[in-house]
């Protein structure tokens, strides 16, 4: 078990050496970090962009006002899966076609329509009045495409209203924040940028 304490880091490096750390363990191992705040928006931005980490496994407890205890877990397995968002390994073009049927999909809130590939696709469920803790989706460029329902989308603070059969399109750099209008589906696509 690996354990990274990151309150003492300033918060726009946190996440980067979180990934680094998890990046580096071995399939079936656990990243435990310690955080002064609850890392639920590091729990959505790994469960819809690393292919290998374990989100039912994921367990936080909180041991005082500034001072939460997550467990990161990477799937045992598969050590072909890859967490290089860059998907150069992922995009196999002799691969078969892949379908997946959104209602058929398992996770809440959000399932993996194809783990392990790239682009990231990913079924997003809210119930009335639900969000996500706001997060990024650094180095991707995001497509949130409403199935069902209504969504408010802040992005940096400003909302953009997203109703069913909408597209959004943005910079995963941006602060992103969903939050169901209504009962809601979404499609989000996570697709790796190409280097410049």
């Amino acid at each position: 078990m690996t354990e990274l304490d990151v309150r003492e880091l300033p918060p726009s490096e946190r996440h980067g050496r979180i990934h680094d750390a998890f990046a580096e363990l071995a399939p079936g191992e656990t990243l435990t970090i310690v955080n002064d705040h609850d890392p639920k928006p590091l729990y959505h931005e790994m469960a819809a962009e690393l292919p290998a980490f374990d989100a039912d496994g994921y367990a936080v407890t909180r041991e005082g006002p500034s001072k939460f205890i997550a467990e990161l877990p990477k799937a045992a397995g598969d050590d072909s899966v890859d967490d290089d968002p860059s998907g150069d390994a992922a995009n196999d073009d002799s691969a078969p076609a892949d379908r997946a049927r959104v209602a058929d999909l398992d996770g809440e809130p959000h399932a993996d329509a194809f783990p392990g590939k790239e682009p990231k696709t990913i079924r997003l469920s809210l119930a009335a009045g639900e969000r996500v803790p706001e997060h990024e989706h650094p180095d991707r460029t995001v497509l949130f495409h409403v199935l069902e329902g209504a969504v408010d989308v802040a992005l940096d603070g400003d909302s953009h209203p997203v109703e069913a059969g909408e597209i959004l399109r943005f910079e995963g750099e941006s602060a992103v924040e969903p939050t169901a209008r209504e009962d809601s589906v979404a499609l989000v696509v996570l697709a790796p940028r190409a280097e410049a």
